[in-house]
């Protein structure tokens, strides 16, 4: 049964139509990193990421909402939460919500929100930091999980080296569930990275099976950047040659590679439980 529409809306203000330009603005911003650069906005889909947005202190511009596909788990709750705001409320028929929704199994909100600073400058390190460093990241669903386990692991702060996907990707999102929207994060240059380390006195593990050493035999008890390359090419010669020590996951099997997102995991298993020996 669908839920009923939580404000009383006259029919034609209902957008029905596939063609109307907001539904066109909103396929715009979910597929095209340039879009959602020129207007500083980004999709949110789903309570549990909004919710996660709003927390965060995110500033919300639009909110689009369909009863239709309500699964009655707060979502009139949410909506009352943003009536009280300056956010713009727009209901949309069900074919235009699926229209401009990502997900195949929508569950009826879609916030726009504006695009926030992703300078390392604006990160601040307390002492003995644990930091995540990601070169030339290129798949929006590797992202948001590796986000999801340095928020498990206590990381201090992620850092984008030369990132192929865009942060705002809705399914950077999706794959976090919302995280990316409150996790410390910044976006830089191999250079800009590496200065921002080396102006925070951090050491560098990097993953590499180069000269490597076993995981464990690492030191993360200090301030440290943990440092894992792309998905295809791995650290190019650039970190190669300026990070402190090289190290490398052990695996017994026949597999020579894990997914970027397991390999992170591995190495932030591994430093939260040196750092809880301290």
């Amino acid at each position: 049964m669908c839920a009923k529409p939580f404000f009383t809306v006259a029919l034609s203000e209902i957008i029905l139509s596939l063609q109307n330009s907001r539904v066109k603005e909103l396929v715009k911003l979910r597929e095209s990193p340039r879009r959602r650069r020129e207007l500083s906005l980004f999709p949110i889909e789903g309570l549990r990421e909004i919710e996660v947005g709003i927390d965060a202190e995110r500033i919300f511009t639009e909110v689009y909402y369909c009863p239709s596909f309500f699964r009655e788990r707060g979502e009139e709750i949410l909506l009352h939460r943003f009536k009280e705001t300056d956010v713009e409320l727009v209901e949309l028929g069900k074919d235009a919500f699926a229209k401009s929704a990502f997900r195949e199994n929508p569950e009826g909100l879609i916030a726009l929100a504006k695009i926030f600073d992703l300078q390392p400058s604006r990160l601040s390190l307390g002492s003995h930091p644990l930091v995540l460093v990601l070169d030339e990241v290129e798949k929006p669903g590797n992202l948001g999980a590796v986000l999801r386990s340095a928020e498990a692991f206590g990381v201090d702060a992620v850092l984008l080296s030369d990132a192929v996907v865009d942060f705002f990707n809705p399914n950077v999102i999706r794959s976090s569930q919302g995280l990316s929207l409150r996790m410390p994060v910044a976006v830089g240059s191999k250079e800009e990275v590496l200065a921002f380390i080396r102006a925070h006195k951090l050491s560098i593990c990097g993953s590499s099976s180069k000269n490597a050493v076993p995981l464990w035999e690492g030191n993360f008890t200090d301030g440290v950047a943990i440092l894992l390359g792309s998905e295809r090419e791995g650290l190019g010669s650039f970190w190669m040659e300026n990070q402190d020590e090289s190290l490398v996951i052990p695996m017994s099997g026949s597999a020579d590679s894990l997914n970027l997102s397991v390999s992170a995991a591995c190495f932030l298993s591994e430093a939260a439980r040196q750092r809880r020996g301290q």
